[in-house]
């Protein structure tokens, strides 16, 4: 249910990231997330508008509904376009869950919360490619252990926590 709902707005705190690469981190970080999370709402309120106005919500295709609607509508063309949007979309979305491990993994390393050998920086590279490879490799077996609907499950769930201990500690 909700939890699903707010897995599309997920990721827009991986730009906190990338702080040390912003020319000005403290005007264009703040603008970079509200913007994002303008698109992201614009983006899935007009689908959810557009779908809803073309065929009643109680007749669509709960796994996939826009695909659904348009092969419904006689759009097969279409149909096939946006079903291979979403394949496309989902390599994107892994890439924006992806990107903020190495980082994360790096700065937890340097901190000497996690193992230091994390925190190493290859000569070559010049990236820390063991957090890179852990965050990746890791990432690939849960992929295959498990479904789409439990990752998302999984991620919304440990998402939310997060947000609601920082909530906290904000507080306290």
């Amino acid at each position: 249910g909700a939890a699903k709902c707010f897995y599309g707005f997920v990721g827009f705190d991986c730009v906190a990231t990338t702080g040390e690469e912003a020319k000005n981190p403290k005007r264009d970080i703040p603008i970079s997330i509200i913007v994002s999370l303008i698109i992201i709402f614009l983006a899935y309120f007009g689908g959810a508008t557009v779908i809803t106005l073309m065929w009643p919500y109680y007749l669509q295709d709960a796994d996939a509904p826009l695909p659904y609607v348009f092969g419904e509508v006689g759009l097969s063309l279409v149909k096939w376009i946006v079903s291979l949007g979403a394949v496309f979309a989902l390599c994107t979305n892994m890439l924006g869950c992806l990107f903020p491990i190495p980082r994360i993994l790096y700065a937890m390393g340097n901190d000497k919360l996690l193992f230091h050998s994390l925190a190493k920086i290859n000569p070559k590279t010049h990236t820390p490619l063991l957090a890179i490879l852990l965050g990746g490799g890791f990432s690939g077996i849960m992929a295959a252990m498990f479904n789409l609907d439990q990752l998302i499950d999984m991620m919304s769930i440990g998402t939310l926590l997060a947000y609601t201990i920082v909530a906290v500690c904000v507080l306290v």
